[in-house]
This record gives structure tokens, C-alpha cells and sequence, in this order.
């Protein structure tokens, strides 16, 4: 048997794509699953989280165009490319200057704070397709972390006594800590999407303040995980 880009040598892609094919007959009007390429996909995207907090963050609404490669790789807003089948989902976060220099004892200067007591331990994702909604999460960031390597947590430390930095943590970043969607679900390309995370309790408001500053912007951010269904060329 011959086997499609993307698709494992020997297995049938009607196999794999069956649970979707009234999907993709829609999406594509004729659907022959024999004529598609599959691979591996992903998408995210990153927004701002002020000091302040916020009680609802929007991902995925604000394309390359009018953001940037690090943020977003998103081309339509609250669209995708090619029908994505989601395999698994994962929360992110980046700031641009840690500013580790900054410890001073006290938990507005380090982000460890906000990781193990703050906003990443709280809030809501949802993510909606068309008007149904497909997931709700609690504490995305602890039940949908990263999920790539080893985490790296130091507990304690001083510059001046040169053992280390102030205390600093991440989310888990186990390979088998990444939110599997069993059984998944796709989004079509011509389906609009919206996937948010929300603190229904309140505003959570960042406990780093000396870190998350206006010049200093921490962002979170949501990644599709997943195999991406596309006619051959």
C-alpha cells in the first residue's frame, strides 16, 4: 500500500480519517481520502496579560499581519489554513527580560511567585467552534502545560552569595505532561473558531510586578497540536 505525505507506511488513511470524513465531504463538497496529504501542525497563539489582570483573554483573533511571527503564526482571524485535527493542546508563556538581577526577597521580584500561587494556577479555557462549545478546561496551565522537556526549578539562592538567582519555576515540561484530546476534534477551514481562557473569580493581577511592566510584557499563549488535512498538490 502506498502511503500519502504525512501518513505512517502501511496504514490506511481511510482508517485515520474515517471519524471525520462527513466533516471533510463538507468541507471539500467531494472528499476522496485516497487524494489528501497529512502532516503534522501547529498553531499559537500569544496575548498580553496586563498587570493588572483581566477577566477573558481571546487567542487566535489576531493574525501575522497585524502582529508578528512570535505571537501568532495564524493568517485569518478565528480561521485555519486546511482543516486541523486537534491531538492535543497546550498553554505557553514568555516574557521578554526574566530580569533574574531583580530578586530581592520579595515576591514582586520574581515570577515564581505567579507560577505556583498566581494566575497560572487558576482561570478557564474554552474553546468554541462555530457556536458549539468542544472543551472546557480548568487551570489550563497546570492541566495542559507545555509538555516538551524536564521542568528546572531553583528554590533558593542569592547574587551576592553567588549560589544562584532568586527562586524561579516552570510549567511542567514532561514530554507525557501534554493535554492529549481523546477523541479529538477538527476545525475546518472555513469554520471560525475562538479559544479563551477566562478568570470568571476575578481579575488576577500579577504578583512580579517588578518583572510584568510596561516595558518588561508578559504574554500567555495556546497551541493546536495536531494533523492538518490537505488536498494533494
Amino acid at each position: 500500500m502506498t502511503s500519502q505525505p504525512g501518513q505512517a507506511p502501511g496504514t490506511s488513511p481511510n482508517l485515520f480519517l474515517s471519524p471525520f470524513m462527513a466533516q471533510l465531504q463538507q468541507q471539500f463538497g467531494s472528499f476522496d481520502p485516497n487524494n489528501v496529504q497529512t502532516r503534522r501542525r501547529g498553531y499559537y497563539s500569544f496575548v498580553a496579560y496586563p498587570a493588572a489582570g483581566q477577566s477573558s483573554f481571546t487567542f487566535f483573533s489576531t493574525t501575522v499581519g497585524q502582529s508578528n511571527r512570535q505571537l501568532t503564526n495564524i493568517q485569518r482571524s478565528g480561521h485555519l489554513d486546511n482543516p486541523l485535527i486537534v491531538k492535543a493542546i497546550r498553554t505557553r508563556w514568555y516574557i521578554a527580560n526574566m530580569n533574574e538581577l531583580a530578586w530581592s526577597g520579595l515576591d514582586a521580584s520574581t515570577l515564581f511567585s505567579d507560577i505556583v500561587a498566581g494566575l497560572f494556577q487558576v482561570g478557564v479555557m474554552r474553546v468554541i467552534i462555530g457556536s458549539k462549545e468542544w472543551l472546557q478546561l480548568p487551570c489550563p496551565f497546570l492541566y495542559a502545560p507545555p509538555g516538551y522537556g524536564s521542568p528546572r526549578t531553583l528554590t533558593a539562592g542569592t547574587r551576592t552569595a553567588l549560589i544562584s538567582s532568586g527562586p524561579s519555576a516552570k510549567l511542567q515540561r514532561g514530554r507525557d505532561a501534554a493535554f492529549v484530546v481523546d477523541p479529538a476534534f477538527m476545525i475546518g477551514s472555513d469554520q471560525n473558531f475562538q479559544v479563551t481562557i477566562e478568570y470568571p473569580s476575578g481579575l488576577v493581577p500579577a504578583i512580579a510586578t517588578t518583572q510584568v511592566t510596561g516595558n518588561a510584557v508578559l504574554y500567555i499563549g495556546i497551541e493546536l497540536d495536531g494533523i492538518e488535512v490537505r488536498p494533494v498538490q
